[in-house]
């Protein structure tokens, strides 16, 4: 296999990985680099190890001018206060079933109508809840959800 074939592997593979880091713009860097690279391997005849100290070179000045250039152009947005982490906050205010009960400070198992999730949960005022009813989340308590009993209408 020709030397230049391998670097443009390379850039494809550093392509890849930039996908997986989005925001970074630290592989792509390396891939237009390393890209280049491969484009002074296939019309010239350097030697391999010039040619890695040229990569290594373009590697660095991409970094340094790329990069920023990069961020600057390409605005990632930032979460806002409160978006960040799980969707637990969103939570609140939404009904679930009780899928094991919940007997006084004993936590139990409720399922969301909305998602398909189990939270452990807790009741609010220490009552017991039975397996089947209809509970409202009303807050967070480190990982187990607050809950309070829906009364059924007729």
């Amino acid at each position: 296999m020709q030397s230049f074939l391998l670097f443009y592997i390379i850039a494809g593979s550093l392509l890849i990985l930039e996908a997986f880091t989005p925001g970074l713009f630290i592989f792509i860097c390396f891939a237009f680099a390393t890209t280049l690279t491969g484009l002074v391997d296939q019309f010239t005849n350097f030697d391999f190890k010039v040619l890695l100290g040229i990569d290594l070179a373009l590697s660095l000045f991409s970094l340094f001018t790329v990069r920023p250039l990069l961020k600057l152009i390409i605005k990632i947005p930032k979460p806002a206060p409160g978006e960040f982490g799980s969707h637990s906050d969103k939570l609140v205010g939404k009904e679930a079933m009780v899928f094991k009960s919940i007997a006084g400070r004993e936590p139990g198992v409720v399922k969301l109508f909305d998602i398909d999730e189990t939270w452990l949960a807790k009741s609010q005022d220490a009552s017991d809840i039975g397996q089947g009813s209809t509970v409202k989340i009303t807050g967070l308590e480190g990982n187990h959800l607050i809950v309070t009993s829906v009364v059924a209408e007729e």
